[in-house]
C-alpha cells in the first residue's frame, strides 16, 4: 500500500469508529466532506489500478453516509492521474555487438565464480548462524464497498427495494453487502443497533469466496418491524469496516386534505386562489377549463409505494394517474389532469379519488358549470385590444405568471398572447405572426366563429415548439391582424441557456 493511501485508510477507520459511536453532527459531516476531497485529490498521484479502485469505493461509501444525513450526494469524481506520476513504459532490450557480447560473457563468468564462493560462505553461515525472518506483506485494508437494502429477495437474487426508508408494518428487512480487500478466510460478522442497543447479530464466520452476502437484518412475525432509526455495523476481524443507517416509519401511509384548483399552487400557497376547492364540499368552476390541479398532504410514504389518482365524471372514471413513490416520507404533492384533445372538460359533476396500494385514502367532488354565451349584435368596428404576454391563462382570460418585462427563463416551452376583442362577426379573417430575431417562425390564420367566441370578449394565441422542447433563446414578437389590418404587436425575450460552471 502506498505511503499516501495508508493515512487515508487510517482516517477512514477513525471516522467509522465515530460513526459507530453515533457521533454524527455538523462538524463530523464537514470532516467527511474534507476526507472525500482528499480521496479525490489522491487520484492525481496514485497510479496503481487496484488502489485507485479503493479510492473510488471509499468515496462511494462516505458519499452515501453524507446523503443519508443531509439528502445531498457530494461530488465523488476521482481526479485523473497526473502524467508526472504515470509509470514509465518498459524499454525494449538492445541488441549487443559481438565484441561486447564476448566482453560481457567474460564478466559474467567472473561473476558466476564469485557468486559460487559467496554461496559456499553463506552455506557455512547457515550451519552456524540464525535463520533470517522474511518481512511480512501487509494485508490489504478491508472496507465496505457496496450495500443495498430491501424487503425481500426475488428469484433472481435481486432486492425488490433499494432504499433506506421503510413503511410502517414492513415484515422484514434484508441487506446485500460486498467488501473490498477481504480474504476468504477472514472472519466477519454484523450487528444491528437502535439507539446504541444491539438488537441482533450474526456469529463470526469466514467470509468465503462469495462476492456478496445477503442477510436478513430484521424481521417480525406480526405487526411488522418496530419503527425507529437503525444502524447496521459490519465487522471484519477485530475492526468495524462499514456502517449503514436506515429507518422504519412510525406512521402508516396516508393522504389527507385534498384540494382541487384551476391554477397550480405552490407548497407555500396551499390555500389556492378563488377557484380552489377546500375540504369535502363541492365547488363550481366556470366552463372552458382545460387543466385541473389536485393538491394533497401526505405522510408515512416509503419508496416504491403505489399512489393512484382517478378522475370521475358523472360517476364514471375518465382519467387515472399511477405514480410509484420516490419522494420524502411526508409533505405536500400535486398532480394535474389535462383535458383530452383541444376541447375543455365537459360540464357536469366530478370527483377525484386518491388510493395508496389499492386502498382509497381521500375523495373530493366539484362541478364544472355549463357554458352560457350572449351574442349581441356588434355596435363597433371589429378590433383587438392591447396584447398581454404570459406563461398561462385562466379560462376567463386572466393571465397566469406574466413575466416581468416580458422576459422568460431558458426552459420556457409555451408562451400565451392574450387580447380583448370587440365587433367581431362571422367569417372575418384574422391571423397571428410570430417572429424570432427578425425572422418569421410561425403563422396561423383563422375565420371568426361568433357562435363559438361571440362578438366580444377575451381570447389568446400560443406559441410552442411542436417537439415539446424549450423555446430557443432570442428576441420574439407576435403581431395580430384582422382582414390584413394591423391590430397590435407585442415583444418578449426568452433567455439563452447558460450551462452551470463546474465546481473548482
Amino acid at each position: 500500500m502506498s505511503d499516501l493511501l495508508d493515512p487515508l485508510h487510517q482516517q477512514h477507520q477513525d471516522k467509522l469508529d465515530q460513526l459507530k459511536r453515533r457521533e454524527v453532527d455538523e462538524t463530523f459531516l464537514d470532516e467527511i466532506h474534507a476526507l472525500i476531497i482528499d480521496l479525490q485529490e489522491a487520484g492525481a498521484v496514485i497510479a496503481n489500478p487496484a488502489q485507485r479502485g479503493q479510492l473510488r469505493a471509499l468515496m462511494h461509501f462516505w458519499g452515501n453516509v453524507v446523503y443519508n444525513h443531509t439528502g445531498t450526494y457530494p461530488d465523488t469524481m476521482l481526479q485523473p492521474l497526473d502524467p508526472a506520476h504515470a509509470p514509465l513504459p518498459e524499454q525494449p532490450p538492445r541488441r549487443l555487438s559481438p565484441p561486447l557480447i564476448w566482453a560481457l560473457s567474460g564478466g559474467a563468468a567472473a561473476i558466476i565464480i564469485a557468486a559460487g564462493l559467496v554461496a559456499i560462505g553463506w552455506m557455512s553461515y547457515q550451519r552456524t548462524g540464525p535463520t533470517p525472518t522474511p518481512t511480512p506483506t501487509p494485508a490489504p485494508a478491508v472496507f465496505l464497498s457496496h450495500i443495498a437494502m430491501g424487503t425481500q429477495v426475488g428469484q433472481d437474487a435481486a432486492l425488490e427495494t433499494d432504499a433506506d426508508t421503510f413503511c410502517m408494518g414492513t415484515p422484514q428487512i434484508v441487506a446485500e453487502i460486498a467488501m473490498a480487500g477481504i480474504e476468504p478466510e477472514t472472519s466477519w460478522y454484523w450487528e444491528v443497533q437502535r439507539e446504541g442497543e444491539i438488537l441482533d447479530t450474526l456469529p463470526a464466520a469466514p467470509w468465503g469466496r462469495e462476492a456478496t452476502h445477503t442477510i436478513r437484518v430484521l424481521a417480525s412475525d406480526s405487526g411488522g418491524v418496530e419503527p425507529g432509526r437503525y444502524t447496521l455495523l459490519l465487522h471484519a476481524g477485530d475492526r468495524v469496516v462499514g456502517a449503514h443507517t436506515f429507518q422504519v416509519l412510525d406512521t402508516a401511509p396516508r393522504v389527507s386534505n385534498p384540494r382541487v384548483a384551476d391554477v397550480p399552487q405552490s407548497p407555500q400557497d396551499a390555500s389556492g386562489g378563488s377557484e380552489s376547492v377546500r375540504g369535502p364540499d363541492e365547488s363550481t368552476f366556470e366552463s372552458g377549463l382545460r387543466v385541473l390541479y389536485l393538491d394533497h398532504e401526505y405522510g408515512g410514504l416509503c419508496p416504491l409505494v403505489t399512489l393512484s389518482y382517478t378522475l370521475y365524471h358523472e360517476e364514471g372514471p375518465v382519467q387515472e394517474i399511477v405514480e410509484t413513490w420516490r419522494g420524502t416520507p411526508q409533505g405536500q404533492a400535486q398532480v394535474s389532469f389535462q383535458a383530452p384533445g383541444d376541447l375543455p372538460f365537459p360540464s357536469g359533476d366530478y370527483e377525484v379519488a386518491v388510493t395508496i396500494a389499492g386502498e382509497e385514502q381521500a375523495r373530493i367532488g366539484f362541478m364544472i358549470a355549463e357554458k352560457t354565451t350572449e351574442t349581441p349584435a356588434p355596435e363597433t368596428p371589429p378590433a383587438f385590444g392591447d396584447l398581454t404576454i404570459a406563461a398561462g391563462v385562466q379560462p376567463d382570460g386572466t393571465p397566469v405568471l406574466p413575466a416581468p418585462d416580458n422576459r422568460f427563463d431558458w426552459n420556457t416551452k409555451l408562451v400565451y398572447t392574450i387580447f380583448d376583442y370587440v365587433g367581431m362577426v362571422d367569417g372575418l379573417k384574422w391571423s397571428a405572426t410570430w417572429m424570432r430575431n427578425g425572422e418569421e417562425v410561425a403563422r396561423e390564420e383563422h375565420f371568426w366563429d361568433t357562435e363559438a367566441d361571440g362578438p366580444s370578449g377575451t381570447r389568446w394565441v400560443t406559441y410552442h415548439d411542436e417537439r415539446g422542447v424549450p423555446l430557443p433563446g432570442g428576441n420574439y414578437s407576435v403581431t395580430l391582424y384582422v382582414e390584413n389590418a394591423l391590430q397590435g404587436t407585442a415583444e418578449f425575450n426568452v433567455l439563452y441557456y447558460v450551462p452551470p460552471q463546474p465546481t473548482p
